[in-house]
């Protein structure tokens, strides 16, 4: 009786045990999915078992046991040493280098996978860009939205960019600020900026939301979506205005399961999107369904992650003995870091003629700078597109191109003022690299740096008019040249936007 109160007691406990994990399962996704997407961890358990059960468990030699004599005079029976090394040492090594072999040649097969499955598709020409740049880089724009927000229980949660009202904006949700906070508010809305101006701007729409990034528990963003759909991987949050209402949007990434040579790995797929409203109402849209919705059709939809995911993978396209020891072909992606430890990485967002795109530019392997390749993804569909430059043709990429933006102004306090994000900007099939210098504490801009990357001439505009101008076309690069100053006039010029830059500092610490 008492055997089976002990059951009881131990099964209730399993369950009890069993539905606390499942109800704050959202607490575990992270670790979940990290088994989840590497299925060869369960694999190489499994092998390290078979091994030592059905193979060095039938070898008599290494399973000897022999009698000893204890202090009370009783005689024991005890495994040898051999089979204690086994046990302490050899199994666990095993385990190791049976799971660092899986994990990295799942990784290549998953990249072989997606380069032999997914269509590359070549282009012979730039996609035009539009005037709808941004011009506005991130930490300005943060700078802005928290500069003109005067709610003291609220803050600016995870930024991103996306269309609101045909232009590129700078998308921030207001998040409660302080633990307490963020179990008793509610988010109260968003502030967007738009980046296609260099001048202080942001727009507030408040709005209570049910559910959202920064509030805990039941109300958070991702609790309810692994409620919904648990086995899935996000893009970060973006959010759309619709009229009155605000939609918190995610690209999700699922998986499917391959085999090559006895190991399994999981290769990243297209889901769709998720749809928030302010409501709390989700819905996870197909990317057919996506395409066809009245607010995200105008908008990116093709998560940005897997983008990059798909133009890494490259990499192995002539198969993984080349990208391990021939290198033909072989592509490269390079970030840059922006003022402090932020890096801007790839993929860029660009508004083109054929509508909104991921761009991504790849330098040969090596130590070279140049543009080898330009992946053009649809940002709504997915399509992958290469322009493939010619052998006799050299561009310069956008690590390279803050150098010469650098240089450019040998006289700048580059201790005190950065080069930033640097954006493609394509006209007349001529590719620039957009890069906007700001001060240090990201107070304002002081101009936008344009490097033809064909001649790595620089252009530099102060005035917002200016950067319009060449943006639509009105002003040609002849004519920049033609009118530009001379060295003691730029001279001048620059002491005194610096000197204006001083006199904000010193009003800021005032």
């Amino acid at each position: 009786m008492n055997l089976l109160k002990k059951h009881i007691k131990t099964l209730i406990l399993i369950v009890i045990v069993a539905f606390l994990l499942f109800y704050f399962r959202a607490w575990f996704h992270g670790f979940v999915m990290f088994f989840y997407i590497n299925p060869v961890i369960f694999q190489s358990i499994i092998v390290t078992a078979i091994v030592y059960y059905v193979v060095l468990k039938r070898i008599p030699a290494l399973n000897r046991k022999m009698d000893v004599q204890v202090n009370s005079g009783e005689i024991e029976t005890i495994n040898t040493t051999i089979n204690t090394t086994i046990n302490t040492f050899l199994l666990p090594v095993l385990f190791v280098f049976l799971l660092i072999f899986g994990l990295v040649f799942s990784n290549w097969f998953k990249n072989v996978h997606i380069t032999e499955n997914i269509e590359y598709s070549f282009r012979d020409n730039f996609p035009e860009s539009t005037e709808n740049l941004r011009l506005m880089p991130y930490s300005v724009a943060q700078r802005y939205a928290k500069d003109s927000l005067q709610l003291s229980q609220y803050k600016l949660g995870t930024e991103n960019i996306a269309l609101i009202e045909d232009d590129m904006s700078w998308v921030f949700p207001l998040v409660p600020d302080g633990f307490v906070i963020q179990f008793l508010n509610k988010n109260k809305g968003v502030v967007y900026v738009n980046a296609t101006k260099q001048s202080r701007n942001s727009e507030n729409v408040w709005q209570d939301m049910e559910i959202g990034e920064g509030m805990y528990i039941t109300d958070n963003l991702f609790w309810n979506i692994y409620r919904y759909r648990y086995f899935l991987t996000l893009d970060d949050p973006y959010y759309l205005v619709d009229g009155d209402d605000i939609l918190t949007c995610l690209g999700a990434i699922s998986y499917s399961y391959h085999m090559k040579y006895g190991i399994v790995y999981a290769v990243p797929e297209f889901e769709g999107v998720f749809v928030v409203d302010t409501d709390g109402n989700i819905d996870l849209l197909s990317p057919e369904k996506a395409l066809e919705h009245p607010v995200l059709s105008e908008n990116r939809i093709f998560p940005e992650r897997l983008a990059r995911i798909y133009t890494e993978a490259y990499e192995f396209y002539l198969g993984i003995i080349n990208k391990l020891f021939i290198h033909e072909d072989q592509i490269q992606i390079q970030d840059v870091s922006d003022v402090g430890p932020r890096v801007n990485r790839q993929p860029y967002l660009m508004d083109t003629s054929e509508g909104l795109k991921w761009f991504i530019s790849a330098e040969p392997y090596g130590q070279s700078h140049g543009i080898f390749k330009i992946f053009v993804i649809d940002a709504k569909t997915g399509k992958i597109e290469i322009f493939e430059l010619p052998e006799d043709q050299i561009l310069t990429g956008p690590v390279k191109s803050a150098d010469y933006v650098r240089r450019s102004n040998p006289i700048v306090d580059w201790n005190r003022f950065g080069s930033v994000e640097p954006l493609p900007f394509i006209r007349d099939q001529r590719l620039y690299w957009k890069l906007t210098v700001i001060p240090a504490d990201s107070a304002g801009i002081a101009y936008q740096a344009f490097v033809d990357a064909h001649t790595n001439d620089v252009y530099e505009f102060v005035e917002e008019q200016d950067v319009q101008a060449f943006l639509k076309g009105e002003i040609e690069l002849e004519e920049i040249e033609t009118v530009a100053p001379t060295k003691e006039g730029i001279v001048d010029q620059l002491r005194e936007k610096f000197r204006e830059i001083e006199d904000l500092f010193e009003q800021l610490e005032l």
